[in-house]
């Protein structure tokens, strides 16, 4: 899965837009998917920290432990 697959899993699955970004940095209150330097990162930003950060090698296996985070998140539904 890569970035775009998952944007259009997570609309069709009512995962809130405002929980969540793609392009990395630091949104305020939000799980985010970055990519730095050939690796790819998921975290949960809040107040420009990144919390709970865990790297990847590959585009698939971030997006796929972002889906699980956001899953597993009921205030990130609609």
């Amino acid at each position: 899965m890569n970035k775009t697959e998952l944007a259009k899993m997570l609309e069709s699955e009512g995962i809130r837009r405002d929980a969540y970004d793609l392009d990395g940095g630091c949104p305020d209150e939000r799980y985010c998917l970055g990519y730095s330097g050939g690796v790819w990162s998921v975290y949960y930003s809040e107040r420009g920290l990144q919390s709970g950060k865990r790297e990847f090698a590959a585009e698939d296996d971030a997006c796929e432990y972002l889906l699980k985070m956001l899953r597993s998140d009921p205030s990130a539904r609609s």
